[in-house]
């Protein structure tokens, strides 16, 4: 588990950069080392769906109710569920050459 590398050169790519292709609807990833361009794989778009929006959800209809939270307390702490686990996200994704 570790951040994507240039399938080219081999340069490692910074997390920020993997984390804004992933907030701007999965922008292409240009080397800065070659610039060779990497598109995200339709797998990890999923898994980057999955990892942002299940936690919330689970938190939201599962773990709440029984510790009778109210409605903007309930909200609130989703989507602090769903910003955490984003921050993991580019760990887990990967790229290639498009």
């Amino acid at each position: 588990m570790g951040l994507q590398t240039c399938d080219t050169c081999g340069n490692q790519f910074n997390w920020s950069t993997i984390y804004k292709s992933l907030l701007i609807a999965y922008r292409p990833i240009k080397c800065s080392e070659c610039n060779t361009e990497h598109r995200i794989m339709f797998s990890s778009r999923i898994i980057a769906s999955l990892l942002i929006v299940l936690p919330m959800y689970i938190f939201v209809l599962f773990i709440s109710p029984p510790l009778d939270l109210a409605i903007p307390s309930t909200l609130i702490i989703g989507i602090l569920f769903a910003i955490i686990f984003s921050l993991v996200t580019p760990y887990l994704i990967k790229y290639r050459v498009g």
